[in-house]
């Protein structure tokens, strides 16, 4: 199932919800990402709590969240974790999609949060490390001065954010699924 990012603001634009798909996925692979999977069932709630929104004004959007939660989850299994992150067409601004991709870390940060990830989880060093990375990501200026080379820094830059939401969820599902040992 291909998402498009242009008819997933469309939507959210008519049903006047201020958020972004690249939000959207990245809250819901940060979730998935911690190791505190859901049902689809349970899907508004989750957004609920991840835009602080209330459930009435996410009910009319229901069926584009579900195809974000389907996408998402077969890519994440089928895929060994590596998503195609919902972003902006190429054709799009540079600062569009630099944007997209810090407001994607963010929610994805938040998803792991809301997952029951926190400062006081062991991590290994290299997770540790990815998160750092992606918070920086997440702070990234969009509006920065951009050179010609850009192009190619960004497609870097985003498969980098791939691989590193990866990387957390398969260390994460290891930590999970591991007996439980006294930590030092």
């Amino acid at each position: 199932m291909v998402l498009d990012f242009d008819e997933c603001c469309h939507e959210l634009l008519v049903h006047g919800i201020d958020t972004t798909p690249s939000d959207l996925q990245g809250g819901l692979c940060g979730r998935i990402c911690g190791g505190r999977g859901f049902e689809e069932q349970d899907l508004l709630a989750f957004f609920v709590e991840l835009l602080d929104v209330s459930s009435s004004s996410l009910t009319a959007i229901k069926d584009m969240l579900s195809k974000i939660y389907q996408s998402t989850v077969t890519q994440i299994e089928a895929e060994q974790g590596l998503v195609k992150l919902l972003l902006p067409d190429d054709e799009e601004a540079m600062s569009e999609r630099i944007e997209a991709l810090a407001c994607w870390c963010r929610s994805y940060l938040s998803g792991l949060g809301l997952s029951g990830l926190s400062g006081e989880t062991n991590l290994a060093p290299d997770v540790a490390e990815a998160m750092r990375d992606l918070a920086a990501i997440a702070l990234v200026d969009p509006n920065s001065e951009q050179e010609e080379d850009d192009e190619a820094s960004f497609v870097e830059l985003v498969e980098f954010v791939r691989v590193a939401s990866s990387l957390i969820h398969v260390e994460l599902a290891h930590l999970m699924s591991a007996p439980t040992k006294a930590k030092h």
